[in-house]
């Protein structure tokens, strides 16, 4: 088949029989017609551009990943919602009925459970967004499998949050999750990275950054600074070299 091809003329059984690979180079080459980068269609999916990446290079298996991002995503391809949903119809029928709808998700419950990519930037240091990190990280985690374009990873420096998150921890951040008065979040600060800290506010309605070791007083965020989420897991290194996590919440 042409990648080049009208979507009337495209076929979903097709489609929806692609390998990974396959499916990867099929929309990589719509995504070209259109003269869009990855990061202009992962902005409209909001995903992370690393993840449409492996999606093209046929590293993702889409049709395991959460329904409603994998919609966004081929939606963000150009495909309507009528043949995304003929591809998943045909995805349940050539999965023998193994492909099971969970909730908003898909699961295939023959398939292993694959690593996360997690984004990883540096605690105080580079952009204030953290979709500019540099650093992948793989993790297997189950408790942020649906999660994947939705978190990323901050790199403790220093102790100003000890006894909680050590220097070497990585503190894992959702974007998309709730927070209020008292619970860790990161914090995007123009000049300065992101931080992690607790968040508070005055009594004026200030938002107020509080730091966890005594010694560090109380801030408030410079304009322009941004709430990218709550901290949801802790990842560090237990003595023996093992790595370990934690839940926050």
């Amino acid at each position: 088949m042409s990648l080049t091809q009208d979507q009337n003329s495209l076929d979903p059984k097709l489609v929806a029989s692609m390998s990974p690979a396959e499916l990867g180079n099929f929309l990589r080459g719509l995504r070209i017609k259109k003269g869009l980068r990855q990061h202009e269609v992962a902005a409209r999916a909001h995903v992370h551009p690393a993840y449409l990446s492996r999606l093209e290079s046929g590293m993702r298996v889409l049709r395991s990943t959460r329904r409603d991002t994998a919609t966004a995503i081929l939606k963000a391809y150009g495909l309507d919602e009528e043949f995304i949903l003929e591809i998943y119809k045909l995805w349940g029928s050539l999965d023998g009925g193994q492909l099971r709808e969970a909730g908003s998700s898909f699961e295939a419950t023959s398939k292993p459970f694959l690593p996360l990519h997690l984004p990883v930037v540096e605690a105080g240091a580079g952009s204030p967004a953290w979709d500019d990190a540099r650093e992948t990280l793989l993790f297997y985690l189950p408790e942020l499998r649906g999660k994947e374009g939705r978190v990323f990873g901050v790199r403790i420096v220093g102790d100003s949050m000890e006894p909680l998150l050590y220097e070497g921890d990585i503190a894992v951040v959702w974007t998309e999750g709730s927070y209020g008065p008292g619970v860790i979040v990161a914090i995007g600060i123009p000049g300065n990275g992101i931080v992690v800290k607790q968040l508070y506010y005055g009594s004026q309605g200030e938002m107020l950054m509080h730091s966890l070791n005594p010694k560090y007083r109380d801030e408030v965020p410079p304009e322009g600074s941004k709430v990218w989420g709550p901290v949801i897991q802790i990842i560090r290194a237990l003595p023996g070299g093992r790595p370990g996590w934690h839940l926050l919440h």
